[in-house]
């Protein structure tokens, strides 16, 4: 079972050398301020408050944090104990205590992130971020040491988007061929010709790296869209989406599964549930770190897809990364979903 295999492979302790890139935000977490009947408690009830007669709400903020999809996927590589470099926007004091190494770009984007019971809503500011190129990490780093470790993890579309153009520089630099694990952030509601772009950018990195794209079910329906045909189900797409761009895998990571279609074959992990989750937002990046260290260690498909299923799922329920102890711990003290 994947599960039991994963605890296996995390008490090897590996340590591998994984690149994070290219975003980085301030996030406050806040409360929605509803006074005098308290917080509002759902999305539901603050669509409620701004079409009724509110001409204004008032938001509290319960914590700041270092955020950004990079930064987080490379507090869950941190966490799993791998050398990890964070490429980012990360031109603010909040981000002085990572505890990994980090390279800032720029000013990152500010995050307003409102929480709900059943689902957060993020407000983003984030336009120095959407300019980056690959001559902002070049200006401020060694492309090869960047693109030389054991894996890339490449976060946010806006941003991503840059690097198709510089495939043929990282080719002439001789950089190892290494898992790059591709999430594309929120592309939902995407036009098709930027959906196709996103596709135009999957093909151009796999001359250089062994993509595998990452993103969560809405998402990928979302990336299946242009294709011709029709599809059956969640893995036909992952499927289409891989025979498209000629990539080396495409996973899905959802709340109740993850899965993956390669070419040699699909296949699906179940996910454990979180009956009261202590963070909405954040869990997919952990996905994704837990996902890079897996494949970055060499680890079989379905242990890895197991590996993003707990990280995502121990910070859902905790609101803590969660180290390889804890980890272990957590999936040895509950059967397999």
């Amino acid at each position: 079972m994947p599960y039991d295999r994963l605890t296996d492979r995390l008490a090897e302790g590996a340590s591998p050398t994984v690149t994070t890139l290219p975003d980085g935000s301030v996030d406050h977490y806040c409360t929605v301020a509803g006074e005098p009947d308290g917080p509002i408690e759902t999305r539901e009830a603050l669509a409620r408050e701004v079409v009724g007669d509110r001409t204004s709400l008032g938001i509290r903020v319960e914590a700041t944090e270092p955020g950004g999809q990079a930064v987080n996927a490379a507090k869950q590589l941190h966490a799993l104990e791998g050398a990890v470099t964070c490429y980012g926007h990360l031109d603010a004091p909040v981000f002085d205590s990572l505890p990994f190494e980090t390279v800032s770009m720029g000013d990152p984007s500010l995050v307003y992130i409102l929480g709900f019971a059943d689902r957060d809503l993020m407000l983003v500011r984030d336009e120095s971020v959407t300019e980056w190129t690959l001559e902002d990490l070049r200006r401020v780093g060694d492309l090869s040491e960047a693109f030389g470790g054991d894996a890339v993890c490449g976060s946010n579309w806006a941003v991503l988007s840059g690097l198709a153009g510089a495939v043929d520089r990282l080719h002439a630099m001789d950089t190892p061929r290494v898992p790059f694990v591709f999430d594309p952030g929120d592309i939902v509601g995407s036009d098709p010709a930027a959906v196709e772009a996103v596709h135009e950018t999957l093909d151009a990195l796999q001359t250089a790296f062994d993509v595998v794209y990452n993103a969560n079910r809405q998402e990928v329906r979302t990336t299946a869209a242009p294709l011709d045909g029709s599809f059956d189900d969640d893995l036909d797409r992952l499927a289409g989406v891989r025979e498209a761009t000629g990539i080396t895998a495409v996973v899905m990571h959802a709340r109740d599964e993850a899965a993956v279609a390669t070419s040699d074959g699909r296949a699906r992990v179940p996910n454990y549930e979180v009956a009261q989750p202590a963070r909405h937002t954040g869990g997919g990046d952990r996905f994704s770190g837990g996902l890079a260290h897996a494949l970055a260690c060499g680890w079989d498909w379905d242990v890895a897809l197991a590996c993003g299923n707990a990280c995502a799922v121990y910070y859902v329920g905790s609101g803590d990364t969660g180290t390889a102890a804890d980890l272990r711990a957590f999936v040895e003290d509950r059967p397999e979903p």
